[in-house]
């Protein structure tokens, strides 16, 4: 082989880790049908993990006190919440709010009582990857697989559509 074909052999090598290694980085978040990841300490300290939850279906909500779309939604989550809480449901709302002080100020303001987490302390596992929008919101089915995913916004309705189905499972 002469240098030039050593060369593009050589490059064509690297290329194929690089391309490799991008799909592992790209693929590492979870879809619909995966097993979902999530361990986290919650506000008030407990730690809570979507292993630990198997049997219930669980919504992820991934949100920020600045978001108006959230500050709009989560007065219904806390309906939703206290409504389906018994029969098998558990919400975790996970901020990328910058400021823990702030999350924890807007929390106890708003009178949120369903399980509140800081994604961005590190405390917090999962395998959701970068939430580029919010809300950003995640229903895990009883056996911990990810069975509905929506970016934006979602109507109390909308949430019962998915979630009721999955409860009689």
């Amino acid at each position: 082989m002469n240098n030039q074909a050593t060369a593009q052999h050589r490059w064509r090598g690297i290329l194929l880790v690089v391309l490799a290694a991008a799909s592992l980085v790209f693929s590492a978040r979870a879809d619909v049908g995966d097993a979902a990841k999530l361990k986290t300490v919650l506000l008030d300290g407990k730690p809570v993990s979507l292993a630990q939850l198997k049997g219930k279906v669980v919504m992820v909500n991934f949100w920020a006190t600045w978001c108006p779309t959230c500050r709009v939604e989560m007065p219904q989550w806390q309906k939703f919440y206290d409504a389906y809480k018994d029969k098998g449901f558990e919400l975790i709302a996970l901020s990328i709010d910058d400021d823990e002080k702030l999350l924890r100020q807007v929390s106890k303001e708003r009178g949120f009582s369903f399980p509140i987490a800081w994604r961005w302390d590190d405390k917090t596992d999962d395998n959701f990857g970068d939430i580029i929008g919010t809300p950003t919101l995640y229903v895990i089915d009883k056996s911990g697989k990810v069975a509905w995913m929506k970016r934006g916004r979602v109507s109390y309705a909308q949430l019962q559509e998915v979630v009721d189905p999955l409860l009689k499972n």
